[in-house]
């Protein structure tokens, strides 16, 4: 066989495995607002505490959006809306859950602003869903009517999966689990100076660090809300500075919670940034 032979046999062979992921488009319209979906990325959603029961998002925007970004993302919406910036915009979220079912539809936009939750609407067919290669079409062809606005949609994808990063941390939830421990026990104690230590330089909690008392004492009170007496940690995952844990707990009103902490290492130290805990009897 010709080399040149050869080579056009090989670029043949190699055809399929090219096109096998090929994004997919389509369109979302909401009223007046009409979104041309020109990217196309999906990532793991893994926040519940059964990693069994992972998520998959698929996001078609008219701009790029960064599916490692996404996929680290303690909050992937955040995430996305920050990417998606100020000017004219917008992205839909498709979220597939571990059994193939569609689990809602979420549509954003910026200039002109609209937004539109969704599920059990038109057409859903799932191809290919093993967590890390996803594909299907969901649409909604003849408008469907929301008070004063019509909506259909026609969107289709073809990618791969994007996982968050990082590896299993032992049982115990090793160093981030035992800092989050102090900051519970700092939190159930009222105790300010080592909740000031204690909190990351990311953290929501500036009140912690004003002068004032009475915003200190603000924090305080809004921390004790929800957050647990004491927790037991169920997993926990880092990628070197950065460790989610999936805890649940009591609170001090006998409400048993439980959800994801996102712990940060600083200056050596490990560091609480933020929670997502829910009602667990809900």
């Amino acid at each position: 066989m010709s080399m040149i032979r050869a080579g056009a046999l090989a670029l043949l062979l190699s055809m399929p495995a090219l096109s096998a992921f090929a994004g997919g488009g389509g369109h979302f319209r909401k009223g007046e607002v009409r979104l041309e979906a020109k990217h196309v990325v999906a990532v793991l959603r893994d926040e519940d505490a059964d990693p069994a029961r992972a998520e998959t998002l698929v996001y078609l925007s008219d701009v790029p959006l960064d599916a490692g970004k996404l996929a680290a993302a303690f909050n992937a919406m955040s995430e996305a809306e920050t990417e998606m910036g100020d000017g004219s915009a917008g992205y839909v979220r498709v979220c597939i859950n571990a059994d193939g079912e569609e689990c809602g539809l979420y549509f954003s936009h910026n200039e002109p602003l609209a937004s539109f939750n969704l599920s059990g609407s038109g057409d859903f067919k799932l191809d290919a869903n093993d967590g890390k290669h996803v594909a299907g079409h969901w649409a909604q062809i003849e408008p469907e009517e929301f008070f004063s606005d019509t909506y259909d949609f026609d969107l289709r994808f073809d990618v791969a999966v994007v996982a968050p990063s990082g590896k299993p941390l032992p049982a115990d939830g090793g160093e981030p689990a035992a800092a989050y421990k102090r900051w519970l026990a700092a939190v159930a104690k009222g105790d300010v100076a080592a909740l000031r230590a204690l909190d990351s330089e990311v953290s929501d909690n500036w009140q912690l660090r004003s002068d004032d008392p009475d915003d200190a004492k603000s924090a305080l009170k809004d921390l004790r809300d929800g957050t647990p007496l004491a927790a037991t940690i169920l997993r926990g995952r880092s990628d070197g500075d950065r460790a989610v844990l999936w805890v649940e707990g009591t609170d001090r009103d006998d409400i048993h919670r439980r959800g994801r902490v996102l712990m940060l290492r600083e200056g050596g130290d490990w560091h609480f940034a933020e929670d997502d805990l829910e009602n667990a009897d809900d």
